[in-house]
């Protein structure tokens, strides 16, 4: 039997304004915690991943540019350190500031980067769709952030 109680299209509705909500709210924490705190402090409670260059670029389906990153040899150790982030996840990769550096040239390479999504990850690599088509990774070098 048929519920005749539950209107689909309403209940459609209700839940793409709900996910909209959501992804405001997720977007608008996530900007406060980028601008608020260091790149290492975002770090240390797992919500970013620091010390990485690209291993190697290639082109996926739909002519996406796929950056494979890998923790970098010189601050040692293979495996990328334990985090929150996972397959799916939006991010933005970019450079990564170095200590000296004053705070509005920090914020305009903060700044700059490219978002992308998480494709692949592994214990001692991490592959990222960029978002734009024809966007590459060639503005991405020496340490990297995601």
């Amino acid at each position: 039997m048929l519920n005749k109680g539950l209107d689909i299209r309403l209940f459609a509705v209700s839940q793409l304004s709900l996910l909209a909500s959501e992804l405001a709210a997720e977007t608008s924490q996530n900007s406060l915690l980028l601008s608020t705190y260091s790149p290492r402090t975002l770090s240390r409670a797992g919500l970013a991943i620091t010390n990485l260059t690209v291993s190697s670029q290639r082109t996926g389906l739909g002519g996406k540019t796929i950056l494979e990153l890998q923790q970098d040899s010189a601050v040692g150790g293979d495996t990328i350190n334990e985090n929150g982030i996972r397959v799916g996840d939006i991010v933005r990769v970019g450079q990564q500031p170095k200590g000296g550096e004053k705070k509005t040239e920090r914020k305009s390479i903060e700044s700059n980067g490219s978002e992308g999504v998480i494709v692949r990850m592994g214990q001692s690599m991490i592959q990222v769709a960029l978002d734009k088509e024809g966007e590459d990774g060639d503005g991405l070098n020496g340490r990297l952030w995601v």
